[in-house]
């Protein structure tokens, strides 16, 4: 990742700012940056008789704001560049195709969801089948990813678009009855760790509700253990209607899929018919947090039913703030974040707006409640 080393620079009184670069405040090794409203840190640490100067894996800057950003902290500090490769920073256009999960996600056009899409053989076929809908890939693997955005520039295919992120949390994102259909295909079976999985009582009802009416839900596996612990949660519903294959053939099949055949192997399809007509999700996200009394947080993690909260760091920025560093959010994607500490508390950048994280921030303002003198 982009970096420098460089020798002692010189103190800086903050806040400052120079060219397009506010620097707020510094703590520890992190300088707190903002640029056209967008807050980020960089970091700089000493390393024998020279300096570390990097960017904060937490605030995750663009690549433009980081040059920027280092750049003015050169001409503000004087200091000397010993090694440098930030002349090899390029800004990258971003892909319209490749959503943010902060994105709104409200299309005209009916979607269709398919998470954990691999090699993208499946989502491109979707993608041709259905030209007049939204096909959202979701996947976390940054190859697939790459291998399906290029694959959609040489194609001309226009319809997908791409989000990297847990897809559990996706719909929770997404317009009550929008969804044509949603496939799961080949999920990692997780034995060991089954609260891993994608299919659980509250991903069955996040997509009865984004799903329309006769709109279905796919599941395909090859595991024994995933099929008959997938078909024991679509069982806990009151009501539904699910179709139950074994070694079905579809339209297209992935190459592992034919690995498995050639082998053998069982393959198990359940479709889940939605047959329901789901109220509006009509939700109001609030992220300030006000006075807290930071002096309960333990290092110890708070764990509740669907989220974690974790302090992680606690430092002193001056008399009036302290940063506090945690990890809260549900288990299957937790978000790292700062908090300014301060007679009126605030994020240093707000969660993501969605109801699991809404709920760990009212657990996190009850856990620190201030007792209010009268």
């Amino acid at each position: 990742m982009p970096h420098l080393f460089i020798k002692e620079p010189k103190n800086l009184k903050y806040p400052i700012k120079s060219g397009d670069v506010n620097f707020l405040f510094k703590v520890d090794d992190l300088i707190a940056c903002e640029i056209e409203n967008k807050k980020f840190f960089i970091s700089l640490q000493k390393r024998d008789n020279k300096y570390l100067l990097k960017y904060d894996k937490v605030t995750r800057p663009i690549s433009s704001y980081l040059k920027k950003a280092y750049t003015e902290f050169l001409a503000l500090s004087e200091a000397e560049i010993i090694t440098s490769n930030i002349e090899g920073i390029k800004d990258k256009q971003p892909n319209k195709y490749l959503l943010n999960i902060s994105d709104n996600l409200d299309f005209k056009e009916d979607i269709i969801v398919e998470i954990g899409f691999g090699s993208g053989r499946h989502l491109l076929h979707l993608a041709k089948k259905y030209p007049d809908k939204i096909i959202i890939g979701i996947e976390i693997h940054k190859p697939s990813i790459e291998q399906v955005l290029k694959r959609c520039e040489l194609e001309n295919i226009t319809n997908i678009r791409i989000i990297d992120y847990d897809g559990r949390l996706v719909l929770s994102k997404i317009k009550s009855n929008k969804v044509h259909s949603i496939y799961v295909h080949f999920p990692v079976p997780w034995d060991k760790k089954p609260h891993r999985r994608v299919i659980s009582e509250y991903f069955i009802n996040e997509s009865i509700r984004v799903l329309q009416k006769k709109g279905f839900l796919h599941l395909r596996t090859d595991s024994d253990n995933y099929f008959e612990y997938s078909f024991n949660e679509f069982m806990k519903l009151n009501k539904n209607e699910l179709k139950i294959y074994k070694n079905k053939d579809l339209e297209v099949s992935s190459k592992y899929e034919d690995r498995w055949k050639k082998q053998n192997k069982n393959i198990y399809d359940i479709f889940m018919i939605n047959d329901t007509i789901s109220k509006e999700l009509k939700e109001e996200f609030n992220f300030e947090l006000g006075c807290l009394d930071f002096s309960k947080a333990t290092k110890k993690a708070y764990i509740f039913d669907e989220f974690v909260i974790h302090f992680e760091k606690i430092a002193k920025i001056d008399d009036t703030r302290t940063l506090i560093k945690l990890t809260m959010g549900a288990f299957e994607r937790p978000e790292h974040l700062y908090i300014i500490a301060s007679k009126k508390s605030e994020y240093f950048n707000k969660p993501i707006f969605h109801k699991i994280n809404q709920k760990a921030h009212n657990k996190l303002k009850d856990i620190l409640s201030c007792q209010i003198q009268k």
